[in-house]
């Protein structure tokens, strides 16, 4: 398998098991500590407890939102090293057929824990400070251009 496909099986399984409500799939996918950096902030989850609030809290977001698609595609990834995965992907939120927020970008770092691909860090555009993700907001798009993607 190439690093995009092995990049791509894993964001469609994490986004399905967020969609589902699958918390133990997602936390198999979860390398502790696991780093997020925003737009605004560093955050890193030490905790098995701090991750499923965060589960449940993006979930619940998702939910009143009424996201149907929760999409992530892979744009470009490398292996720099057999056991690590640096990947580019854009991340679609949709309810029915309306964006719930404009596409933003994102880069994932996955490293290869026996024989299960984890998520070790996350950075993307989001302009949110705070675990759990509470808010969705995006980084800051000049109306007549749109977003850069």
């Amino acid at each position: 398998m190439t690093p995009e496909s092995i990049a791509q099986s894993y964001l469609d399984e994490i986004a399905a098991a967020v969609m589902a409500g699958d918390y133990p799939t997602y936390r198999t996918g979860i390398t502790l500590p696991f780093c997020l950096i925003t737009h605004t902030s560093n955050i890193t989850v030490n905790t098995e407890e701090t991750l499923r609030e965060g589960f449940d809290t993006f979930r619940g977001l998702l939910k009143s939102q009424r996201v149907t698609d929760y999409i992530r595609l892979v744009e470009s990834a490398e292996a720099p090293d057999r056991d690590l995965i640096s990947a580019r992907y854009v991340t679609h939120l949709i309810a029915g057929s309306l964006r719930v927020m404009d596409p933003f970008h994102s880069h994932i770092t996955l490293r290869l824990t026996g024989n299960r691909w984890t998520a070790a860090s996350i950075t993307n555009a989001l302009a949110n400070s705070r675990w759990p993700l509470d808010v969705l907001r995006g980084p800051e798009t000049d109306p007549e251009k749109g977003p850069d993607l």
